[in-house]
């Protein structure tokens, strides 16, 4: 039974290449390149030690809206709405 030690790169056949991320009893569990995490049994498992240095990193994601910003868009326009009526028109 191969003995790996967390953050060493590994290969796995199916998944490619990844990163021990735990070792817990009888199972390991993988963070692969794909951003994708998989928990293995190790007797099982067809793993194999790779030289292969880790990804730079990956793209980040959009930033998301905060509830603030959509809050105080809807109260301006309840504000306009409530002024245009209160404005008598000619």
């Amino acid at each position: 039974m191969k003995r790996f030690e967390i953050g060493s790169r590994v290969s796995e056949p199916t998944y490619g290449l990844g990163s021990v991320l735990a070792i817990e009893d009888a199972f390991i569990r993988i963070q692969f390149d794909d951003n994708t995490a998989r928990k293995f049994l190790i007797s099982l498992a067809k793993l194999a030690p790779s030289s292969e240095p880790a990804p730079a990193g990956r793209a980040r994601a959009r930033k998301r809206k905060t509830a603030g910003a959509a809050t105080k868009k809807k109260a301006t326009k309840k504000a306009a709405k409530k002024t245009a009526k209160a404005k008598p028109e000619a």
